[in-house]
């Protein structure tokens, strides 16, 4: 059995869940799934990142103190991921005492190795951002991600020496130790190293930024709030000295937006290279989604609800349409006016209509499926679709690997009218149709299998409805109705 240690970004705290969390957390919950299924022992990370001014400035706004605000928030996002039969195991929170006491010994690691530094700086300093930014990146003076002008500001903090570990976190990413995923945010990485990157700065002033882990050497500082939350990862394990740290890490797979690869694809490396800490081994950066056409955004009224989908499409028809829009790797378009075609025409008619074909006329022809050898043509299509699935799977290609099942969906449909099962009943033709429904029975079990990451409700209710119908203990007029159509 192998380790395997998969996590989300931990989200920031500063309001409620929307698709874009859900889709990265089911992304996530997909691979764990199908690891545990191999056989692999998981540990599956997801969490909150509840520092930081923007959160302060929140909690400010309703009258509230921001542990009160991130509390209710954090109970937000567990109760969606329940919601969606996310499988994590465990929920980390950088406010708890586990995080605060393994970010100091992480601390005490750069300290001891001489990487951080005092300095006064002076820049341009994005609020909403919560990091300074060239002058060279603002639009109109205006920072473009927030459309609000920078403040400019001289303080003192503490500094990572990025620049001392940036050619060996380049060497690593060329050599693959940090496999990056796809190839294109890789060479974006490179890129962005090689144009020329300034020292990471780890502290903000307290005054300014009050809510936030103190800076265990300077009472005038707090650590910033991405230097804080990415050793989430580690403190999660108890690191350095706990079970879990010795047991999982390295990270075998980090799942982030293509918004944050940077942070996770440069600075991240460099601080455990600093601490003398073991390097993840692979980042896979998603990229970014509008919906119909447009940017997420409350004033155009588009933002998804990830609640409202599991209302109206259940739990596997939320997570199936999230992850079903367009290749993870690339930018895409969720095309939220078309979701009801879309779960009717793949989930109603596809898959629950193929389903039903099969299991009715095994029900009708009185046929107990039993494991005789299956049509040649079925066991090659079957064969060379797995091949193709683990393959994409394996690679976090999830759109992929779901549109390698479809074509193995239509391929059995394909059968069916080919072969005629009805017509073969009808002329008395009872080996070739046992024959026949033998080999659809066996590639349904194996979509169910396939399926079984994804779609975790709707195949375990499969599965049970598939072992009744063989062992011949189904109720006679009982329909599978696995996804009914709207």
């Amino acid at each position: 059995m192998s380790k395997f240690y998969l996590t989300t970004p931990i989200y920031y705290a500063s309001g409620p869940p929307h698709a874009g969390h859900a889709f990265t957390t089911t992304y996530a919950d997909v691979i764990a799934r199908y690891r545990r299924q191999h056989g692999d022992d998981v540990f599956f990370l997801t969490g909150m990142d509840e520092h930081g001014s923007k959160i302060a400035e929140k909690a400010a706004e309703e009258n509230r103190s921001p542990q009160e605000f991130v509390d209710d928030v954090a109970a937000e996002y567990q109760k969606l991921w329940q919601s969606l039969d996310i499988s994590n195991d465990i929920f980390i929170r950088t406010t708890s005492e586990k995080h605060k006491i393994g970010v100091r010994k992480f601390f005490d690691r750069l300290r001891a190795a001489d990487a951080i530094y005092e300095e006064f700086y002076e820049g341009l300093y994005c609020a909403g951002c919560e990091d300074f930014i060239t002058e060279s990146k603002l639009v109109n003076g205006l920072c473009p991600d927030h459309a609000k002008p920078p403040e400019l500001i001289k303080e003192k903090n503490y500094f990572l020496n990025l620049k001392q570990y940036l050619p060996a976190v380049r060497e690593k990413i060329i050599s693959d130790t940090i496999h990056i995923r796809p190839d294109s945010r890789r060479k974006e990485i490179l890129n962005v190293i090689d144009s020329g990157i300034p020292n990471f700065s780890m502290t903000r002033d307290r005054t300014r930024v009050p809510w936030g882990i103190p800076f265990p050497y300077d009472d005038s500082q707090t650590i910033y709030v991405w230097g804080d939350a990415l050793l989430n990862y580690l403190t999660a394990l108890d690191f350095p000295d706990g079970d879990l740290y010795k047991k999982f890490w390295p990270a075998d797979l980090h799942i982030v937006g293509s918004e944050i690869n940077k942070f996770h694809s440069i600075y991240w490396p460099a601080m455990l290279l600093a601490a003398d800490v073991p390097l993840p081994k692979s980042i896979f950066v998603h990229g970014l989604f509008t919906v119909n056409g447009q940017k997420m955004s409350k004033t155009i009224g588009n933002v998804i609800n990830p609640d409202d989908l599991i209302s109206r499409y259940g739990t596997d028809g939320a997570r199936y349409l999230l992850l079903s829009q367009f290749p993870a790797s690339e930018h895409g378009d969720i095309k939220a006016d078309e979701f009801d075609l879309k779960y009717n025409a793949d989930l109603a008619n596809g898959l629950g209509n193929l389903f039903e074909r099969i299991f009715s006329m095994l029900r009708i022809y009185n046929i107990s499926p039993t494991d005789e050898e299956t049509d040649p043509e079925i066991a090659s299509a079957c064969k060379n679709a797995g091949e193709e699935y683990h393959r994409r799977v394996g690679g976090c290609e999830l759109f992929e690997a779901l549109q390698t099942v479809f074509l193995f969906i239509k391929t059995l449909d394909r059968y069916i009218n080919e072969k005629t099962p009805w017509n073969m009943a009808k002329e008395g033709e009872r080996k070739e149709l046992v024959r026949a429904l033998n080999s659809l029975f066996h590639g349904a079990e194996t979509i169910i299998e396939w399926f079984t990451p994804f779609l975790p409700e709707k195949m375990a209710y499969a599965k049970e409805y598939a072992c009744k119908l063989k062992a011949g203990t189904l109720a006679e007029d009982k329909k599978l109705n696995l996804f009914p159509r709207l």
